[in-house]
């Protein structure tokens, strides 16, 4: 049976995932870089829309709509005697030098960017990221941010691939230590079920029982619908399907002692 069809299987199928374990590991491997892979997709499909809408809005906006800044000793100075708002499509850019907003305020505005009086915030589906002027050690001023804009949005393709590869790895290292730590707890389950079986075998399983959960929240994810102590209803649908896997592998045979 190929990884794809295994994929479908594991969704509704616990008996299925329970044959599973006779497979070699490096296929289980490989499988578990698929479902990474289809946890991050959503995550990277829309932080990349965001940030590259977010960059170009940010440009027409920086050329036309703000007023003169200088970014001087860390700190902001700008032609203004009010913070600044403005909205294009779905992004929010905002220039402060009074301290009125702060890095959670531009994470509440989900998708914005912020020229902040001691730092720059960029926001992307509620993720902040944001860099203290302090580390430029120099002077920027508006047409400064100008040219780096242009030149960013030049390098965007290049910058977007580097970050969806990063947020693989790192959600593929994570994948990785679920399943383990998900298999640990699938030893003890299978001591009280009194099924015989080795770490490799319950590993693999394992892998195979977080099919359900990722695919549901690769769904959520997908359509940006936030899910409710989503960390809990994970982990509650590994145990119950591993249960239910382990449930299938038979028992151990009891040896009838001859009188």
């Amino acid at each position: 049976m190929n990884v794809f069809k295994q994929l479908y299987t594991s969704i509704y199928s616990p008996k299925t995932i329970s044959t599973f374990r006779f497979q070699g590991i490096g296929k289980t491997i490989l499988y578990v870089f698929i479902l990474s892979l289809l946890s991050t997709i959503p995550t990277g499909y829309h932080f990349s829309t965001g940030l590259s809408e977010g960059i170009k809005g940010f440009d027409q906006t920086l050329q036309n709509e703000l007023p003169d800044f200088i970014i001087e000793d860390g700190l902001l100075s700008a032609d203004t005697e009010k913070p600044i708002e403005i909205k294009v499509d779905d992004f929010i850019i905002i220039l402060d030098e009074s301290g009125a907003f702060g890095v959670e305020e531009i994470e509440a505005k989900q998708n914005a960017i912020g020229i902040l009086s001691d730092r720059f915030v960029f926001s992307a589906n509620g993720q902040a990221q944001s860099y203290e002027y302090s580390l430029l050690n120099m002077s920027i001023t508006k047409q400064d941010l100008t040219e780096i804009t242009s030149q960013f949005n030049q390098l965007l393709p290049i910058v977007l691939t580097i970050l969806f590869v990063v947020m693989y790895l790192f959600g593929a290292f994570v994948k990785f230590i679920e399943v383990t730590f998900l298999a640990l707890l699938g030893l003890a389950i299978k001591n009280s079920l009194q099924r015989k079986l080795n770490f490799k075998q319950v590993w693999v399983m394992a892998a195979y029982s977080t099919t359900l959960a990722t695919v549901f929240f690769f769904i959520m994810d997908s359509l940006q619908v936030i899910v409710p102590s989503g960390f809990i209803i994970n982990w509650f649908v590994h145990l119950i399907v591993i249960y239910l896997v382990l449930k299938e592998v038979p028992p151990i045979k009891k040896k009838i002692k001859e009188a």
